[in-house]
Formats: structure tokens, C-alpha cells, sequence
């Protein structure tokens, strides 16, 4: 029997509800006031073309990728490709209301082939579209739970097909992987990750860095040869004096390129199986003057590069003086090797987590200290044993989460033990209460303090390069200090994010206050000698 032919209308339908972008360009979807275009945005093509179920995209500000992601989902659900529904999860309720309002209500109204499939469009974060529904979440906690971990009751319940997290690095860890279990009974299980980077080797930049890592590369009309703009910024921008203007440079040739001749080139194809990742900046925007991207870059306003750097660039960054280096941390490694005891007196500073890291240090002067031993133990028993090692006089540690333990080691330790609590709100000098056993510090404060006791050579010695070191120089480095909006004002102070394990970085917090409570090793000098000439003077008179 002869297979029945089909005509062009019908291929072309069928087409659309496979491909994105054939869906786009046939039902001439409109957007933000215009019609969609791939002009100008050729890049947005690859994106709307892939179908990995694992993606991440690191990307300048005002890139257009927020709403490919968008026309994405949308044709999935109402071509059936994802029966029960999807996440677009946002930072916070507010980003929720304001994309429902001013980007989804006007795709619904201005686009018939949306609309007609919408029957549902009387809230703001719930779409019923084709088979399931769409909802949009803001990704800020409601509860916390065991005063640790983080939970929302606007992520539970939602069985989804795929999520799309938008400006990832202002989420939570807690809140991502909550969110992502929404997906844990799909067959589907498409996880989208894509914001603007902050700081380096964390979120959306450190998703990106396990990749397959692909970047736009432009073919240059001249030489044939492929130039990346974003790996080859600042170098990339030139000035025609016969034009008169900067344009965008070929590495090879240095004659002027055009993103409009560029495609995806996955610089580690071998982990395209695991994770796609896509890297895209207004260096590659039509709307963008590259001599207006180079003059900011060195002239940044207010003196700000991170701005420059992260929305401009689409590049992770933080300036030198906000966060560690393993470099600075090994600098301050001496000779020394940790020591199994210590006469005293010594400061010990201990985190409290599935382990308990300790940081045990004598005061060699003022502003001074000198760490003879680092470790992570299992048991609060072994607190007590290295508090009788190393002669402890004070110990500061962690409140939470173990509250019980740490009063029950308290209530059995004969030296000073005091529970730290970090706050936000108050500024300072640490607030210690004798009575209660109990000191507050300024969070952001100590973590200067510390940060300062490095880079200042001389204030802090440490032990030489260990096995326990590396771990110790790792978690020195994995805070950095951001500036920070509050939620509740609006106003903006600088904080340190968690980039990763940071327990010896608190617990080092914890050990310079824990010094400022006992004798510095001077005082201990002229105690043994005054206590030497008493026995020497007995001694003489008894003779």
C-alpha cells in the first residue's frame, strides 16, 4: 500500500511541533511589542534547538535567553511534551509577579497560538497550558527547619516535567535542590539552569565550569579563522581610525567580525553527555556598542568591575580584596609542623556540623595568633581531650545546630567555653555574657577579621602543607563578600556567601575570638620567670 503523501501545510504543522523555532517563525509569534526575529539574536538558535534534559547558560544582562526558555517550555506543553506541567522557578514572589505582568500576560494576549491553549489565567503563578500546568515560584524560603535547612511550601507538591531556574545564583542551595526533587517521578526530568554570574567557582558559574562549555564562535569573512569574543576580551576590540569607531576583532587577522557569523563550538565535547552549558555576552548584542563595553571595562562606574564584569561580560568575578586566595592562605604556612600537645595557654575554636572542626592556636603577641593544630573530629569527647592537650583557656563554638551538646560541654569543661552566635543587625565588638556562657559577633565583621589576619603577613602562622592543610586552605577560600540588597529595606551592605565547604573558615572565626580571652605568649614569659626568682629566692633563703 502506498504510503499517503502528505502536503506542505501539513509537514510544516508537524514540523512546528517538533522544532521551537519553526513553531516561532510560522505562527510569527510576537514579543516585548515586536515580532520574534533570529536577526540580531542568530545565537538563540542552538538554544531553542537543544533537547539535553541537563542544560546551564551563563550570560551578559538583557541577552533575550530568559525569554527563549520561555517559548520553549510553552511549546513543549502545548505540543503534550511535558504532560504534567513545569517549574519556572525565580528568585523571589516580587520577580514572580513582575514577570507574570509585564513578559506572560502580554504572550498570552498578543499571541493566539499561546492563548488558545491557556485555559487557566486567573492567578499569577498558575497556568493551566494544554495537559498541565505552568507554575511560576519564587525560590525564597518560608520555613526553616531545625534552624538549618531551608524549606518552602510553594515548592512542595509540584510534580513537573521541567524547570527552568532563572538567575540561579540568587537561590539558595537548599531551595535548588528542593526544587529539583520536583522532577524525581517525571520520565522527562528536564533541569534548566541560566542567570548572570557573581562570584567565581559558585552557582550558575560553577554549574557552567563542569559543562561541555560552549561559546559563540564568530568566522572571520577575511582569514576563515574562528575568534571567541568573550575568551578573548578585552584583546578582541579595535579602533578603525578610517571608520572611526571600535569593532569587533578577528584574533587571527584583527579584520572586523560579525556575531551574525558565529555557532556553538563545545570547548569539552566529552562532557556534552552529562551537562550542556552555554556562554553568551553583550559582546555579541547588536544593541551594544563594543567601544561602549570597552570603555566601561576600564573606566567601570563607581569604580564597580563586578558590575562591569558580570552583566556586561557574562564573566564570574570578585575583586582580590573580597575574597581568599590559596595562595595568601599557603603564604602564611610556616615550618612548623602541628603539634600532638601544648603547655598553653591556647585558644580553641571549634564548628559544629556532621563533623566538628577544630582550630586550637596560641597568642604569640596582640595581634597575633599562631595555630598549632588544626583537626576534624567526630565526638565532643574528643573536645574534651584536646582541650586537656593543648592546656585550653578558652574555647568559642558554634550554638547551632547542636544546641544541647554544646551546653552539655559547656556544664563539663572547666575552662571558659563560650556559644557564638552570629548576627546581621548588630555591629562592633563582640558582646560576650559570662553568665550564659555566650558571645554575638557581627558575621560579616569576623569574617574581616580573618580575612585581614591573612593578608596581613605576620598575623597569622600555620602549620606547613598537610593533608588536613589542604582541606583547611580549601574552606579558608570558599566565602567571598558580596553587596548584598535586604529584603525587608531595600538597602544594601556587604555579606559574605558561602561558596562552598567553609567549616574551617568559622572555625578560625571562632578561634581568634576565643585568643582575645587569654594571655598572649609574652605574659607567659614573665609569669615563669617571676614564679623561676620566688623558687630561686626560697631556695637561697633556705639554705
Amino acid at each position: 500500500m502506498a504510503t499517503p503523501q502528505l502536503d506542505e501545510a501539513t509537514v510544516i504543522r508537524n514540523m512546528a511541533a517538533i522544532d521551537p523555532f519553526i513553531w516561532l517563525d510560522l505562527n510569527k509569534i510576537r514579543l516585548g511589542g515586536g515580532r520574534y526575529e533570529l536577526k540580531g539574536h542568530e545565537y538563540q538558535l542552538g538554544l531553542l534547538g537543544e533537547d539535553h534534559p541537563r542544560q546551564c547558560c551563563i550570560k551578559g544582562a538583557q541577552m533575550g535567553i530568559t525569554e527563549v526558555w520561555v517559548l520553549k517550555t510553552l511549546h513543549g506543553m502545548i505540543h503534550g511534551k511535558y504532560p504534567a506541567g513545569a517549574l519556572y522557578l525565580f528568585p523571589t514572589r516580587d520577580d514572580v509577579g513582575d514577570f507574570s505582568k509585564a513578559r506572560f500576560d502580554p504572550l498570552i494576549s498578543d499571541n493566539p497560538c499561546i492563548g488558545n491553549f491557556v485555559t487557566s489565567t486567573d492567578s499569577k503563578n498558575i497556568k493551566r497550558i494544554g495537559q498541565g500546568f505552568l507554575y511560576l515560584r519564587g525560590a525564597r524560603a518560608t520555613k526553616t527547619i531545625d534552624d538549618t535547612k531551608k524549606s518552602s511550601s510553594q515548592l512542595k507538591s509540584i510534580p513537573v516535567d521541567r524547570i527552568v531556574f532563572d538567575e540561579r545564583d540568587e537561590m539558595t542551595d537548599d531551595m535548588v535542590t528542593l526544587a529539583e526533587e520536583r522532577v524525581s517521578h517525571s520520565r522527562i526530568q528536564e533541569l534548566m539552569y541560566l542567570g548572570t554570574p557573581t562570584v567565581p567557582d559558585f552557582g550558575i558559574d560553577a554549574q557552567y565550569q563542569k559543562s561541555d562549555q560552549r561559546v559563540w564562535m564568530i568566522r572571520c569573512r577575511s582569514c576563515n579563522k574562528t575568534t571567541c569574543l568573550e575568551l578573548e576580551f578585552p584583546n578582541c576590540i579595535k579602533w578603525s581610525e578610517k571608520l572611526k569607531r571600535h569593532y569587533r576583532a578577528c584574533a587571527n587577522c584583527n579584520a572586523e567580525i560579525f556575531p551574525s557569523d558565529g555557532q556553538w563550538v563545545a570547548l569539552y565535547p566529552d562532557r556534552s553527555k552529562d551537562l550542556v552549558g552555554w556562554w553568551i555576552s553583550q559582546l555579541n548584542s547588536t544593541f551594544h556598542t563594543p567601544g561602549y563595553i570597552l570603555d566601561l571595562y576600564n573606566n567601570p562606574p563607581n569604580g564597580n568591575l563586578s558590575e562591569v564584569m558580570n552583566s556586561k561580560l557574562g564573566r564570574a568575578f570578585i575583586a582580590a580584596e573580597n575574597r581568599l586566595s590559596p595562595n595568601m592562605v599557603w603564604e602564611a604556612c610556616t615550618k612548623d609542623g602541628m603539634l600532638l600537645s601544648h603547655d598553653g595557654p591556647c585558644a580553641m575554636g571549634v564548628d559544629v556540623g556532621k563533623m566538628l572542626n577544630v582550630v586550637i592556636a596560641e597568642r604569640p603577641t596582640r595581634n597575633s595568633i599562631k595555630v598549632i593544630k588544626i583537626a576534624e573530629v567526630e565526638s565532643f569527647n574528643d573536645l574534651h581531650d584536646l582541650a586537656r592537650d593543648f592546656n585550653v583557656k578558652c574555647t568559642v563554638i558554634d550554638y547551632k545546630p547542636e544546641i544541647r551538646k554544646v551546653r552539655e560541654f559547656q556544664a563539663t569543661e572547666r575552662h571558659q567555653v563560650f556559644a557564638c552566635d552570629y548576627v546581621e543587625r548588630k555591629t562592633g565588638q563582640a558582646s560576650w555574657d559570662e553568665k550564659d556562657g555566650f558571645v554575638k559577633v557581627n558575621r560579616t565583621e569576623i569574617c574581616d577579621a580573618t580575612h585581614d589576619l591573612v593578608v596581613n603577613v605576620g598575623r597569622l602562622m600555620l602549620p606547613r602543607r598537610s593533608a588536613e592543610m589542604e582541606k583547611f586552605v580549601k574552606q579558608m577560600c570558599n566565602m567571598a563578600k558580596i553587596l548584598a540588597e535586604d529584603d525587608d529595606t531595600g538597602s544594601k551592605e556587604y555579606r559574605y556567601r558561602k561558596l562552598g565547604d567553609d567549616h574551617y573558615r568559622h572555625a578560625l572565626n571562632y578561634c581568634w575570638l576565643a585568643s582575645q580571652r587569654i594571655g598572649i605568649q609574652s605574659d607567659k614569659v614573665l609569669i615563669n620567670s617571676y614564679f623561676k626568682r620566688r623558687r630561686s629566692a626560697r631556695s637561697w633563703m633556705s639554705a
